[in-house]
């Protein structure tokens, strides 16, 4: 189904580096849209099919793989990702929150240094739903890598790389929201943007 027919849904997509907050908020966002009677489908990039097992798989260093190669398996895994989940919900008028999108894929196989060129002909497809609100965590490198703690052992985890992905997020000219401030405060500016765009009544 081509993007201009989706126009019953509301496609949000909430981006930022590892440690942003984005999967929690993501969580807490959606329960808030279902609170108010909404339909909501829950989702994230890289999902659980099997592109984004390989691409987990590589990121705990089991696999081997190119920086072309890696950004293969996040092509794969959306493509089977719209055409599963987020386009079905589109058509059905459904809210989808989505944690990880797009401009995930620009910033972080940019960051590591992948053809920007290349990363846009692989993103300039019909079939791929324009996202109707991206918002972007912003956090410090030091402040998101102090939150993941010893749980930052992916190739990604790394504070130099994250430096990178975070101008790279920058250059896209994202409006941020900063994710520095407690939980609650960063959640009610979330659900304010979300207000401006997507009737709640």
């Amino acid at each position: 189904m081509l993007p201009a027919e989706m126009d019953r849904g509301f496609f949000i997509v909430l981006e930022g580096i590892d440690g942003s907050g984005k999967t929690t908020q993501a969580a807490r966002l959606a329960a808030w849209l279902r609170d108010l009677g909404r339909e909501v489908v829950e989702t994230r990039e890289p999902t659980d099919g099997p592109w984004g097992r390989r691409y987990r798989a590589w990121a705990r260093g089991e696999l081997e793989a190119s920086a072309a190669e890696v950004l293969g398996f996040f092509v794969a895994d959306r493509r089977e990702h719209v055409e599963t989940r987020v386009a079905p919900a589109l058509e059905r008028g459904d809210v989808v929150v989505c944690d990880r999108y797009v401009a995930s894929t620009r910033a972080y196989q940019a960051a590591d240094g992948v053809d920007r060129a290349l990363i846009e002909r692989h993103l300039d497809s019909p079939d791929l739903p324009q996202p109707d609100l991206t918002l972007w965590l912003r956090l410090p490198v030091e402040r998101a890598i102090e939150r993941m703690g010893s749980s930052a052992t992916e190739r990604y985890e790394r504070a130099g790389f994250l430096a990178r992905v975070d101008a790279e997020y920058a250059r896209m000219g994202l409006d941020p929201i900063d994710a520095r401030g407690d939980p609650d405060s960063i959640q009610a500016e979330l659900r304010r943007r979300v207000g401006e765009q997507l009737p709640l009544a």
